[in-house]
């Protein structure tokens, strides 16, 4: 991932699955995901999970619902990746990726997003990259974080 890129969260998903926080006066609120979810959740939502309010035993500035805000960074597309490369590179890029994920259908769906690319992977095909002369790791369009 480049140092241009940012991941993103998926709001959408990530406000079904995680139970919410409105407790405002927080010392935690800018990096607990439960309150980085609710900030951004949409209004057209007619119910969510929420952490009671009355509930929350504060120990100094830990709560006992803190839920770290950083999670799993996945690889969204790779489409653009091989402007990057020289013709010979490219094409070492294009056998080695199609072999990885095993069959064209495969490999369309992981080059358009359709599917991401864990960290366990794109070590694995950095790997391979580089094992067959490929000097640029594989980059992607996008970077999601997921839980």
């Amino acid at each position: 991932m480049s140092d241009m890129e940012k991941p993103t969260m998926n709001i959408e998903k990530l406000q079904k699955k995680v139970v919410q926080c409105m407790r405002a006066d927080c010392p935690s609120a800018e990096v607990c995901l439960r309150q980085i979810v609710r900030r951004k959740c949409s209004k057209s939502l007619e119910t969510v999970q929420m952490v009671n309010p009355d509930a929350i035993a504060m120990e100094g500035d830990k709560c006992q619902f803190f839920k770290d805000s950083f999670g799993t960074i996945y690889g969204v597309g790779f489409e653009k990746y091989f402007d990057l490369l020289s013709y010979k590179e490219a094409k070492a890029a294009y056998a080695v990726l199609q072999a990885y994920f095993n069959s064209r259908t495969q490999y369309g769906r992981y080059r358009s997003g359709v599917l991401r690319i864990s960290p366990e992977r794109k070590a694995e095909i950095d790997a391979l990259l580089q094992e067959n002369g490929v000097s640029v790791p594989l980059e992607c369009d996008a970077y999601e974080v997921d839980l």
